[in-house]
C-alpha cells in the first residue's frame, strides 16, 4: 500500500511542476513560488497555477480549465475596456 501512495504522491508532484512551468505569469505579482496575484478592474485575483486554483471576488475557482477560462475572460474584458489590469 505504501508503494501506491508514494507513486501517487510523485505523480502529483510531477503534474504540479508541469502546470507551474506551463503557466504564463507575465504581468502577475509573485508572492511565493506557487502563489501569484493580479488586479482586474479593481478586483484582485489570487492564483495558484500549480494546483489549478484561483480566488476572485471572494469565490474559489477549481480546475485548471475553469481557472484558465476565467483568466482569459478577465484579460479580454480588460483589453476591451481599454484599461490595464495593473
Amino acid at each position: 500500500m505504501g508503494e501506491l501512495f508514494n507513486a501517487q504522491r510523485e505523480a502529483t508532484k510531477r503534474h504540479r511542476a508541469e502546470m507551474l512551468a506551463k503557466a504564463e505569469t507575465t504581468g502577475w505579482t509573485q508572492h511565493t513560488e506557487w502563489h501569484f496575484s493580479r488586479v482586474f478592474n479593481g478586483k484582485r485575483m489570487d492564483w495558484w497555477p500549480s494546483g489549478g486554483k484561483a480566488m476572485f471576488n471572494g469565490r474559489m475557482i477549481y480546475g485548471h480549465r475553469n481557472v484558465n477560462a476565467m483568466i482569459s475572460k478577465l484579460l479580454s474584458m480588460t483589453a476591451n475596456s481599454g484599461g490595464n489590469s495593473r
